[in-house]
């Protein structure tokens, strides 16, 4: 297994623009499949493989210098990918004008995949699964992210073109690929689709981990005997709720709580998880989401959450005590706060989530790309060159 460092070294990342021209990939060491006990799958298609899948990511965020915080969760899946032994080259088209980026993606992956050197175009997000559909030589796998499904707007989203449109072709796309990942079963709803595989996004268990409150503190500059909340998303994004944070800690101030709300978001990952371990509890009062990771990152480090039921929430944190699932309430919420931030003991959130491991989600990733290789080579060689994903092959590692 390589180690996070080398992992970087060996990805090849390409920001591309639409003037790049399509480099070499570097020879990755062989493949290593080693099988984990906590998933159920079978994974004798990839053992059997003698080369290193070639796999082409399309996405619209990938973390860079100006912004270290975006898509921090595809880069970790990138990581446990070449982690496994694959091969993984990035489009994230630099930035500018929107159509200019999407057009851009759509010719990079056509020309990059003319001479077949990809055995998979992997997608990030509706539109984005879209410029990588717009070529049928390579089988493709998209990945929905949530609000490309779900929708993005709170108020008068049934009204709201862009969304509907959006929503509209992440459905379309769904019959149009080699097979479909969702974040959660709720997604797997909105798509209209039941051969959707659900996978959520895997947590680095190497970053996020449990340090000593104090030390985490002590390097932030917050204070010891204060209690802290921590709202991990941007405060801006109305599904986000930010509102409904502000009033379950107005509520625990007014009952006499030196508590303190702490907004995190746009930070390096690094900090976010002192930020997590800093803090007394996590607040996630979202409206709609798919698999937030701030969660599971907040679990990997044992510190309790609360949040409404949204996404695969539930799922997630429902069986471990200190967390707590809440109605959309200030006074629920704030109830279920004080709860947590007055727990001395860590959670078991770390143990409860290990199925969440990128190690193990990788290697789920790995057989969705098998079963769409199988998949694309059965229809082109039966002439049907529509509807991949309404069939599987039969003995498929993810039935």
């Amino acid at each position: 297994m390589f180690s996070r460092k080398r992992a970087k070294q060996h990805i090849m990342h390409h920001i591309t623009s639409n003037k790049e021209t399509a480099r070499p990939l570097t020879n990755v060491a062989s493949v290593t499949t080693s099988s984990n006990e906590t998933s159920d799958m079978s994974f004798s298609q990839t053992q059997a493989r003698t080369k290193p899948l070639r796999i082409l990511m399309v996405t619209g965020i990938y973390p860079t210098p100006p912004k270290p915080h975006a898509g921090t969760f595809i880069q970790s899946q990138v990581e446990s990918l070449v982690d496994a032994g694959l091969q993984v080259e990035i489009i994230h088209p630099k930035p500018g004008p929107v159509p200019y980026r999407y057009a851009s993606a759509a010719i990079q992956v056509f020309h990059k995949t003319l001479n077949g050197r990809f055995d998979i175009v992997h997608g990030h997000y509706g539109l984005w699964c879209l410029a990588g559909r717009l070529q049928w030589k390579t089988p493709v796998v998209t990945s929905f992210l949530g609000s490309d499904l779900l929708g993005d707007r709170i108020e008068h989203s049934a009204n709201d073109k862009k969304t509907r449109l959006v929503i509209h072709i992440s459905r379309w796309l769904c019959q149009r690929v080699d097979a479909v990942i969702v974040k959660s079963e709720g997604m797997k709803q909105a798509a209209h689709f039941n051969n959707a595989f659900v996978i959520p996004n895997g947590v680095d268990f190497s970053l996020f981990h449990p340090i000593p409150r104090a030390d985490a503190r002590a390097a932030l500059g917050w204070h010891n005997s204060r209690y802290y909340v921590l709202f991990g998303n941007n405060p801006n994004i109305p599904r986000k709720n930010f509102a409904l944070a502000q009033a379950a800690i107005e509520r625990l101030q007014a009952k006499g709580l030196d508590v303190t709300l702490v907004v995190a978001t746009g930070l390096p990952q690094t900090q976010v998880m002192q930020c997590i371990n800093a803090s007394n509890a996590l607040a996630l009062p979202s409206l709609i989401e798919g698999s937030p990771n701030i969660v599971k990152e907040t679990m990997a480090c044992n510190v309790p959450v609360v949040a409404t039921d949204v996404g695969d929430v539930r799922q997630v944190i429902g069986h471990t005590n200190g967390c707590a699932v809440c109605p959309p309430d200030p006074t629920a919420f704030a109830s279920a706060l004080e709860q947590a931030i007055l727990r001395t003991e860590p959670t078991t959130g770390r143990r409860d989530i290990s199925h969440l491991d990128r190690i193990v989600v990788a290697q789920q990733v790995i057989a969705v790309y098998e079963h769409a290789i199988h998949n694309h080579s059965y229809h082109w060689k039966h002439g049907n060159h529509s509807d991949h994903v309404g069939w599987r092959p039969q003995g498929s590692p993810l039935q």
